[in-house]
């Protein structure tokens, strides 16, 4: 509910289209997603990716995941009737030099030209979300919400902030 009213807040009372809001549903769905996917890309050390989907019969659903390398991933095709309603997508084990604990550019940057908003796991066990409509991203929890690496070293590239515009994570990767 919280989520809802901070969102009623910051857009108003009018209807949300999927590129700019998530709801409380989907929501759930991600973080239960990445309580089991999370440990899985650590111990494997590859990105996992996939869709949330929205049904021909309007439930939301998870894609098949996509297993993809230490710091990529490629999308499955998405199946005939279904809608894409977010990307998701972790970020695989902690590597020293690697900041992976925010979205990258490319992240934010895919979801944009697709239109879609976006999810992301740390190994440090933060979950993001991605406005795809804006460019914008923020936590929707902080470190070790959910499962993280144990050889996770925290903050290596500096402190990570709670929001960011594509911006001002653009600059956090070129310091």
């Amino acid at each position: 509910m919280r989520i809802f009213f901070a969102l009623l807040l910051i857009f108003g009372s009018g209807t949300f289209s999927s590129a700019n809001a998530q709801t409380i549903e989907e929501t759930q769905l991600v973080h239960a997603l990445f309580r089991n996917m999370n440990p899985q890309s650590i111990e494997h050390d590859r990105e996992v990716c996939g869709f949330i989907l929205r049904s021909p019969s309007g439930e939301l659903e998870v894609s098949k995941a996509s297993w993809g390398g230490p710091a990529s991933c490629a999308f499955m095709p998405v199946p005939d009737g279904y809608s894409v309603v977010s990307s998701w997508h972790t970020h695989a084990a902690w590597a020293p030099g690697y900041d992976g604990e925010v979205p990258s550019t490319v992240d934010v940057e895919g979801d944009i030209s697709r239109g879609t908003n976006g999810w992301v796991a740390t190994p440090g066990g933060r979950l993001w979300f991605i406005d795809g409509s804006q460019g914008f991203l923020y936590q929707v929890c902080g470190r070790d919400c959910l499962p993280s690496d144990p050889g996770f070293y925290p903050e290596e590239h500096g402190p990570v902030e709670k929001q960011y515009t594509l911006g001002a994570l653009r600059a956090r990767f070129r310091n």
